[in-house]
């Protein structure tokens, strides 16, 4: 095995610490950084093998070709990692890349998006603080039912599927779009529909699909006038799936009910990022697949495909 000198990019060190203790030394680069610092730290420190966890770019050709002769691998935490890599230019720059398995995490990423939705549907928050508050006020919040309302489903990958099966036995009509539509399909409580369909007849959407040029804000302010009266949003691929300021604009108007998501445009979210101005969110900070069990079986699996 070739020595290996490790760059974490955008890596929690705590976690790592905590979950794998046994995890490989290295050096840490976090926040925003621009391919120039990027490559100052590769050429200083001898780097050879990038741990790449939050990326706020892309390995461009530009950026592979700088990295040529330096990097032999570039193991991802990520599952889909199509769009942050020219993975045929790193093929042809002589790195490796890696990536995690498709399903390492899924159920954990769909139970997520459930949670997020029923606290949307049910007020959990708003009971929560108004109580705490010394309020007895059951008037806070109307709770919405389940039970014979339309789930809509964007994606129809691993987590998508785990969605559906966490979710059919609750009454609920499921439609999904997925990328390659074969309407003959026939999946147990699962009717396939095209995207527009999907908008004008969901109560409550679940993104679940990988972000792509095809994919990038494909759900904008076009779709707005097209949204159900009390509709939920809830967003577990990433941020860019749909156009953020067209979100923020329709929780201001009423056209949208609840935008629950764990993924932003750029993470770590901005102090100022116009959705955490708006009290008809539900956010966590990119954390839907981490449970203590996952951390420590995705760290496992990470470290084990680092030999260069």
């Amino acid at each position: 095995m070739a020595s290996m000198k490790l760059l974490y990019i955008g890596v929690c060190k705590e976690n790592l610490a905590r979950y794998y203790p046994s995890y490989i030394s290295g050096e840490f680069l976090k926040d925003t950084f621009t391919d120039a610092e990027l490559l100052d730290v590769v050429k200083l420190k001898s780097i050879n093998v990038l741990m790449v966890d939050v990326f706020n770019s892309t390995f461009t050709t530009a950026l592979l070709q700088q990295l040529k002769g330096s990097i032999k691998l570039i193991n991802f935490l990520y599952q889909s990692i199509d769009s942050l890599i020219d993975l045929k230019e790193a093929e042809n720059c002589g790195i490796k890349v890696k990536k995690l398995p498709d399903d390492i995490y899924c159920h954990e990423v769909a139970e997520f998006a459930v949670a997020q939705l029923l606290c949307a549907c049910k007020g959990i928050s708003q009971f929560d603080k108004s109580i705490k508050n010394g309020e007895w006020n059951q008037a806070i919040h109307t709770n919405f039912s389940l039970r014979g309302k339309t789930l809509g489903i964007v994606g129809f990958g691993n987590i998508a599927k785990c969605i559906i099966t966490l979710c059919e036995n609750w009454g609920m009509n499921i439609l999904v779009t997925r990328k390659h539509m074969n309407k003959k399909q026939y999946v147990p409580n699962v009717t396939f529909v095209d995207f527009s369909h999907l908008i004008e007849k969901s109560n409550y959407i679940i993104f679940a699909l990988p972000i792509n040029k095809d994919t990038f804000q494909m759900f904008n302010e076009n779709h707005m006038q097209k949204l159900n009266k009390n509709s939920i949003i809830v967003n577990i691929s990433r941020g860019n799936i749909v156009d953020e300021n067209a979100i923020y604009e329709a929780l201001k108007s009423g056209r949208l009910y609840k935008y629950c998501t764990d993924v932003f445009s750029q993470e770590p979210v901005n102090k100022d990022h116009v959705l955490l101005n708006s009290d008809k969110t539900i956010l966590s900070p990119h954390i839907a697949w981490a449970t203590e069990d996952t951390l420590e079986k995705t760290y496992s699996v990470w470290f084990n495909q680092t030999a260069i």
